[in-house]
């Protein structure tokens, strides 16, 4: 008798907020699209700190490639000239990763190239 009473009170109590929940769920809930679209915003948000990233450390890659070279050329064997060259093809290739997108035309655009 005690569990009925207990059980009523909890299902009259949360009934109107599981309806208000379902309005709510029926009201955003437009379809596929509609998911696409809240998801568009954070994949924008990351693609753009990937790409950023990618500039950020292409570029310090760069800049370690020049200091490894001039150390290179005061002493060879303790710089190897193929630490050299693996950063500065590393460097380039992440410099220009963001403009990869610009080849196809259906792909997310890099918002600091617009």
């Amino acid at each position: 008798m005690i569990m009925r009473k207990l059980a009523a009170l909890i299902c009259f109590t949360f009934a109107p907020a599981g309806q208000v929940f379902a309005q709510y769920i029926k009201k955003r809930a437009a379809g596929v699209g509609n998911v696409a679209d809240n998801m568009m915003t954070p994949v924008t948000l990351f693609s753009d700190l990937v790409y950023t990233g990618c500039l950020v450390i292409g570029a310090s890659f760069l800049f370690a490639s020049i200091i490894k070279y001039r150390e290179h050329r005061r002493s060879p064997l303790m710089v190897p000239m193929s630490t050299v060259v693996f950063l500065l093809i590393a460097g380039i290739l992440l410099v220009l990763l963001p403009f990869l997108s610009y080849i196809d035309a259906s792909a997310l655009r890099y918002s600091l190239f617009h």
